[in-house]
């Protein structure tokens, strides 16, 4: 019993001596972040090949031409599924700003429907038919810092990165009255009474 016993001391001593680092040749330091956002950092040392990398990354992420991405197509009810059930359409991706407080957007500046073969199952009546299913391709990007979220009611035009609004013929009604002392209020979209200027004394 006591043999086994310094056995099994000899042993673990051997597994170990045999994880130990040889003193001429120290572990590099490594440090591990584990978060929801990001399941594994770990940090190493910058070097001139690392910097590389790290520049191609960035180009590879840059708004710039629309990149390739893979999009569902929804069935046009619970009882019915699409095939394909994905496709790939070009769209714009991608980072604008690369410093954490970014918020420049990429957007589509122009955009056209393409038109995807597709077949449709009905589960009900085992029928299969055949269509065509419209999605929107992205034909070029640029960066905005203003979002559709803040335009409101008010229509967001990625080409211009503007708010417009969406009464447009009272608009075109409004500019016409100008020599009736009114004028057009982009902020509002409403028609209004231009105020009088103040004479300067």
């Amino acid at each position: 019993m006591m043999a086994r016993i310094i056995l099994l001391v000899v042993l673990f001593a051997a597994v170990e001596s045999a994880h130990k680092h040889h003193p001429k040749f120290p572990q590099e330091s490594v440090e591990y972040y584990d978060t929801p956002l990001t399941p594994q950092i770990r940090k190493v040392a910058c070097t001139n090949s690392r910097d590389r990398l790290l520049n191609e990354n960035i180009e590879k992420s840059r708004c710039g031409e629309p990149k390739e991405v893979f999009v569902p197509l929804n069935p046009p009810s619970k009882f019915e599924k699409v095939t394909p059930s994905h496709v790939w359409v070009k769209r714009c991706v991608g980072l604008c700003d690369f410093d954490a407080s970014g918020s420049s957007e990429c957007v589509a500046q122009s955009k056209v429907d393409k038109q995807i073969t597709i077949r449709i199952h009905n589960m009900k009546t085992k029928k299969d038919t055949c269509a065509t299913y419209t999605v929107e391709e992205h034909t070029s990007c640029g960066c905005c810092q203003l979002s559709s979220e803040e335009c409101g009611d008010r229509i967001f035009n990625p080409r211009k990165c503007s708010c417009q609004c969406p009464n447009t013929e009272e608009r075109r009604s409004c500019l016409h009255k100008r020599s009736q002392n009114m004028r057009w209020n982009r902020s509002k979209c409403t028609c209004e009474i231009r105020k009088p200027r103040r004479k300067v004394q």
